[in-house]
């Protein structure tokens, strides 16, 4: 397929869902090749961070990368509007640690990218990452399952948290631009109250709120009023796919997940590097 970078630049901030820090984010044009790339401009150097540079112990409840001292957390939203829309080269400058969560879903990222708009790069092709055999990731009692599907990119997800019926379901999803704008985007990130209760007594969750976070407990949810039915699992489907975008390319495969996280997604998605298909 032809890569496809930005029209032009365009620029978003908000603070951190774990950190509470404020950070700005520019998403540039990247016409040199190299893909999608961030640069932390508030450390010395600028140093270059790569979206295959997966750190492989981050921390919990998110995705980040890593390339020496520089970091780069909660990439996943982001990353979910990036493939979404079929970016393959960005730029994206961060002046602190964490990727702003906006609203908790990936909503703004794609309303800014399509606001300056897409532009082919004739110079350029990326060769899709195509599933042809089947591949299982088994985490406990998460599961990840990758099988060929030559169509694109589908997503069957399973999520069951016993006692919270807000937080249990099914959902098929073939992935396309528009589909992906209207089914998923706009779901928000998620936490089981007791769950929650204790990402806050660990440290985390420090920008989190009822607002971008939707609280689950039991058939409700806390002081919120749901985007969708099912939030919960739409929003592990968004999760999901801009996990698997570290590598930087379009994914051909049917994936059949049964809760999983952002553990079970890195780990296919290293899985899917050391096979450098």
């Amino acid at each position: 397929m032809q890569a496809t970078t930005l029209k032009k630049s365009v620029e978003l901030s908000g603070a951190g869902l774990h950190s509470g820090q404020v950070v700005r984010l520019v998403l540039n044009p990247e016409r040199d090749g190299h893909g999608i790339r961030f640069v932390r401009t508030d450390l010395p150097g600028s140093s270059m961070i790569q979206s295959c540079d997966v750190d492989r112990n981050c921390p919990p409840f998110r995705t980040a990368l890593k390339n020496g001292t520089a970091e780069v957390h909660t990439v996943e939203h982001v990353f979910s509007a990036l493939a979404a829309l079929g970016v393959t080269d960005c730029l994206i400058e961060a002046d602190g640690p964490e990727i702003p969560g906006m609203d908790g879903s990936a909503l703004h990222f794609v309303e800014a990218i399509q606001s300056v708009g897409l532009e082919a790069m004739q110079n350029r092709v990326v060769e899709p990452v195509v599933v042809r055999e089947k591949i299982v990731i088994q985490d406990g009692p998460a599961s990840l399952e990758a099988l060929p599907n030559a169509g694109g990119l589908r997503i069957t997800y399973t999520l069951d948290y016993p006692g919270h019926s807000l937080a249990q379901g099914n959902y098929d999803f073939v992935l396309s631009e528009q589909a992906y704008r209207s089914e998923i985007a706009p779901a928000r990130t998620f936490a089981i109250r007791p769950e929650a209760e204790k990402m806050r007594a660990a440290g985390f969750g420090k920008g989190a709120n009822t607002q971008n976070t939707v609280i689950v407990d039991g058939e409700k949810a806390v002081d919120t009023q749901l985007r969708f039915p099912n939030e919960p699992v739409r929003h592990k489907i968004l999760d999901l796919i801009g996990d698997l975008y570290v590598l930087g390319r379009p994914l051909h495969a049917h994936l059949i997940a049964r809760f999983s996280g952002h553990r079970t997604n890195r780990m296919l998605a290293l899985a899917l590097m050391d096979a450098k298909l």
